[in-house]
């Protein structure tokens, strides 16, 4: 990671930008804490006999397996770029999550930050959600599922 933070910076500054990469990661693990509302909802969806997965672009290191890792327990399917060799957005990534869980992607709603992620599943047929606040997400998905989720 020490080296990777050398060159990400290298290449930021060449770009234009002057970022710490370190303390940009911090801020990244920090915001994938778990939410305990999101996981509240996440176990009312599985006491429904509906299905959850987890779609996450990560990486591994020798150092630290990721954090959210930690959440695979909440999932019935938890899909991980780095194992997986692929990255959101690209559609097989959400296809090999879709074929996991049994389910088409006309059937599946995907929540993501990140609008790139969503328009490719979205070009699917997956009922798509962005996350800007938990809370906001949570109210989409209610309406979506017809399930009280808070």
């Amino acid at each position: 990671m020490e080296r990777f933070f050398g060159e990400f910076e290298a290449d930021c500054a060449a770009a234009g930008q002057n970022l710490d990469a370190r303390a940009m990661f911090g801020r990244m693990a920090e915001a994938s804490l778990p939410r305990p509302r999101m996981l509240e909802a996440i176990r009312r969806i599985r006491a429904e006999g509906m299905k959850a997965a987890a779609l996450t672009n990560n990486w591994a290191s020798d150092e630290d397996l990721d954090g959210t890792r930690a959440l695979r327990p909440h999932f019935d399917v938890f899909v991980e770029s780095s194992v997986v060799g692929l990255r959101k957005p690209d559609p097989r990534i959400y296809h090999h999550a879709c074929d996991e869980l049994g389910v088409v992607p006309g059937d599946a709603v995907f929540l993501d930050d990140i609008g790139h992620n969503l328009k490719s599943a979205r070009g699917l047929g997956m009922t798509t959600i962005k996350v800007v606040e938990p809370e906001q997400a949570l109210g989409e998905l209610e309406e979506i599922l017809g399930l009280a989720l808070r």
